[in-house]
């Protein structure tokens, strides 16, 4: 319990750094333009406007924030589940965290409504041609999403009245 605890820690771990960062996407116009840098912009926006290239960036996409925030929700909630379950020893919290942890893989779908949001802002403005790479905050939320699967199928298969291991060996030794 205590291995497959650290390893959905992780990716909270990850989750919270990568939600928390402002390195999302890297805008940049071609070299042959004004050699300006390159600049980030964040997840959550504050809701004023910010301009980049001479383009203003809008709220981003509401529903990939709250995304986020839910799928953070559910880590918190996975995390307290397993705390009960280490310091109670009471192994029936295991499946509620397996189904917490396997449900805030939502912040997957929050990268690909951002990514929409981002694809869509690029779209409105064609003065300026822009050319995009997701950066680093993104690639943590990609590993601590696949991270947080293998930690719920962890404690679901932890939260197993008897052990498909036991089943399988139980099996084949009363058969010889």
């Amino acid at each position: 319990i205590k291995l497959a605890f650290f390893v959905a820690i992780v990716g909270v771990v990850l989750t919270v750094l990568g939600v928390g960062t402002e390195f999302w996407v890297e805008l940049a116009p071609p070299k042959s333009f004004y050699n300006s840098n390159c600049t980030y912009f964040k997840f959550f926006t504050t809701g004023e406007n910010a301009v980049m290239f001479q383009k203003t960036t809008h709220k981003l996409n509401v529903a990939a924030a709250m995304l986020a925030l839910f799928s953070l929700f559910l880590m918190v909630m996975g995390a307290i589940c397993i705390t009960m379950a280490l310091s109670k020893e009471i192994l029936f919290f295991l499946k509620p965290a397996s189904v917490c942890f396997i449900l805030s893989t939502l912040v997957l779908l929050s990268l690909v409504v951002f990514h929409q949001s981002v694809l869509a802002f690029l779209a409105s403005d064609h003065t300026i041609p822009l050319h995009h790479e997701l950066s680093w905050s993104v690639s943590c939320i990609g590993c601590a999403g696949a991270i947080l699967i293998v930690g719920g199928v962890l404690f679901l298969l932890l939260a197993l009245p008897c052990s498909p291991w036991q089943r399988c060996f139980a099996q084949n030794s009363s058969s010889s």
